[in-house]
């Protein structure tokens, strides 16, 4: 396994820290032997999945993807992040436009069952069920395909977005309100049933009758709103400058993260417990602790 940044030494610190957390949270010793730092990508030659992490920007994710094809096989697959592009942009200029499928992960990608493999028409059946595999088997994740060539979990985030910050720009609810609503509402049942199950449960009539009154109240905005732009603008990107939403004393951050880290192991464990479909007969989540119908 290959591993090559343009920040070897913050990414070799940043791996060090989590298998910390193994240790100290699981008590679990993480062999990191076959992880190899490299400085060229000429030396990744043999790797059959060449998995690629970028910043949102599609030229850069087409110049990183065509100097992979310079060094890389015909058969190795390349799974880039893709989050607000089609991956038939990513694929436009490459040599072999079939091998390049999106790969979305979310943070802390060991300790989370997310992973979403964005295929598309060019995209043979056997990279999806090599990646499927893989994923469900070494990587111990809980994978969904989107089949329609972008990120089905972006938009559902946009939309989310683009709501709370209507709300909040047009002095509906506060920062804090939003926040508030989502936690100890969604918060408590999306590890659980995900949206739609929880419809069921709940009812999906009375969403129904909801949505129809309501959908054409929602915001329909294509652009960030004002309060937003004076932030990023103000350089309040986050807790790393000790200020976006919310502001943050010196040392936050460390603790923000710590505790973080800490949850995502614990809300593992509870995930764990109730799988996907953890009443169907042949349920058994990969990896699980628990393994329903011995």
């Amino acid at each position: 396994m290959y591993f090559v940044s343009d920040n070897a030494q913050r990414d070799k610190q940043y791996i060090d820290d989590n298998v910390a957390d193994w240790k100290r949270y699981k008590n679990i010793a993480v062999n990191t032997g076959r992880l190899k730092y490299i400085s060229s990508l000429a030396e990744a030659v043999s790797a059959d999945v060449a998995i690629c992490i970028t910043e949102e920007d599609l030229v850069a994710k087409q110049l990183l993807i065509r100097r992979l094809e310079e060094y890389l096989t015909p058969k190795t697959i390349i799974a880039a992040n893709i989050e607000s592009f089609l991956l038939e942009e990513l694929q436009e200029k490459a040599k072999y436009p079939g091998r390049i499928i999106g790969l979305n992960w979310c943070d802390p990608a060991h300790t989370t069952y997310f992973l979403e493999l964005v295929a598309n028409d060019k995209t043979p059946h056997l990279i999806v069920e090599d990646i499927v595999a893989v994923a469900r088997n070494c990587w111990s994740k809980d994978p969904y395909i989107a089949h329609c060539g972008y990120s089905v979990r972006a938009r559902l985030m946009a939309a989310f977005a683009r709501e709370a910050f209507y709300l909040v720009e047009n002095g509906y609810a506060t920062i804090e309100d939003v926040d508030r609503a989502c936690r100890n509402d969604a918060g408590y049942y999306l590890s659980f049933a995900g949206n739609c199950r929880y419809m069921d449960l709940m009812g999906t009539y009375a969403y129904g009758l909801v949505m129809k009154d309501l959908n054409r109240e929602l915001s329909k905005a294509d652009q960030p709103p004002a309060f937003f732009a004076q932030l990023t603008q103000a350089g309040k990107t986050g807790i790393a400058n000790r200020a976006g939403f919310y502001h943050y004393a010196e040392g936050a951050k460390e603790q923000w993260e710590e505790q973080c880290r800490k949850f995502s192991f614990e809300i593992k464990d509870i995930i764990e417990k109730y799988p996907f479909n953890y009443i169907s007969e042949e349920s058994e989540m990969i990896n699980s602790k628990i393994v329903l119908n011995e």
